[in-house]
């Protein structure tokens, strides 16, 4: 499935050239709120998620899985109203990389595509490195009961569970330990 840029996603990134400079940010918020916040280029766009609606630690896993995987996902990341839908999708040609897509939606429904507003073509390590390097900075931010104060559950097994998996796959070795 090929994915074209729209006019606003062209802020982020001219062409799906390899992006190399593109940084990924989640902000495990309090109070069931988070974001994930993109920077390129000194552009800055942030995705509100909804403890309410999605579990924002845990799709973030499930994206890492899947680029781990090579494999191609399409996940929703739910505001109120309306959020955002994430896509990856395979390289066939460059294994070695994937495109993601962000689009947002407006509330009806992820039936409907929603509009593209992010679009990068990434290597699958580096899209790994970034989001899990986050997660991890969670993980360990969560040992410390006033960080833990109005924040949800965190799944601490699943990001051990899955950093081990990144140790064993073709992109391993993991560089959080």
């Amino acid at each position: 499935m090929k994915y074209s840029i729209s006019k606003d996603a062209r802020l982020f990134s001219k062409a799906l050239d390899l992006d190399d400079e593109t940084q990924l940010f989640c902000d495990i918020g309090r109070h069931g709120w988070s974001d994930l916040i993109v920077a390129s280029k000194g552009n800055l766009r942030s995705f509100r998620v909804s403890d309410v609606f999605t579990d924002f630690p845990a799709a973030l896993l499930e994206i890492c899985r899947f680029a781990i995987e090579n494999s191609a996902l399409r996940i929703a990341l739910y505001d109120e109203p309306g959020g955002a839908v994430c896509t990856l999708e395979p390289d066939k040609k460059q294994q070695h990389t994937m495109v993601l897509s962000i689009f947002e939606v407006d509330g009806t429904g992820v039936e409907t595509q929603g509009k593209q507003v992010f679009a990068l073509r990434i290597r699958r390590q580096r899209l790994v490195g970034m989001l899990m390097a986050e997660l991890w900075k969670a993980h360990v931010s969560l040992q410390q009961p006033s960080y833990q104060k109005g924040r949800s559950s965190f799944p601490h097994k699943q990001l051990v569970a899955l950093n081990k998996a990144w140790d064993l796959s073709e992109l391993g070795p993991s560089f959080l330990k």
